[in-house]
């Protein structure tokens, strides 16, 4: 199922909602959100993965830390989850500044899934910098029947208010 959102209305950004949701591999769901900014993809790029900057943009953490000095393949990042969200450890699956990095679930507190990862890829375009965030996983158990009404809707908001706040930033 394909849909398209409208125009983000906020001057100095466009913003579509590529609402690409779709199950792939049978029981892997998908969430993909795009968004465009006024800033170089290295710039852009750093600044998604920065820690410290971590925990204003994303809307599912409030805290992010690093087993390691700086982002790199097979580096740990700890998540905080934000309100209600879970807590949870992932792991860079792949690392390639500055276009594309892929973290993926380790283990996590209350994480409603099996299997989760999430891609940010950044590409130029025009002037600025496409930013692509893709989240895939595995609903658990009987969530599986009920993913339309639970994590999918809660996870396309996330991605929505984080690819806003990401926007808002390079302003």
């Amino acid at each position: 199922m394909i849909g398209r959102g409208n125009q983000d209305p906020v001057p100095g950004f466009s913003l579509a909602l590529n609402r690409c949701i779709s199950t792939r591999y049978r029981r892997r769901m998908q969430v993909h959100r795009w968004i465009s900014v006024n800033a170089s993809p290295g710039d852009v790029f750093a600044y998604l993965h920065d820690p410290q900057a971590r925990a204003r943009w994303d809307r599912m953490s409030d805290l992010v830390r690093l087993e390691a000095d700086a982002p790199a393949k097979g580096v740990r990042v700890h998540f905080r989850g934000r309100r209600t969200a879970p807590s949870w450890v992932g792991e860079f699956a792949a690392y390639d500044p500055p276009r594309r990095s892929v973290i993926r679930l380790v283990e996590g507190v209350g994480m409603p899934f099996t299997e989760f990862t999430e891609t940010i890829t950044v590409k130029a375009e025009g002037r600025g910098s496409r930013i692509d965030m893709t989240i895939e996983y595995t609903p658990r158990g009987l969530l599986r029947l009920l993913d339309g009404f639970t994590s999918r809707p809660r996870l396309s908001k996330a991605a929505d208010r984080s690819l806003r706040a990401v926007a808002e930033h390079f302003l």
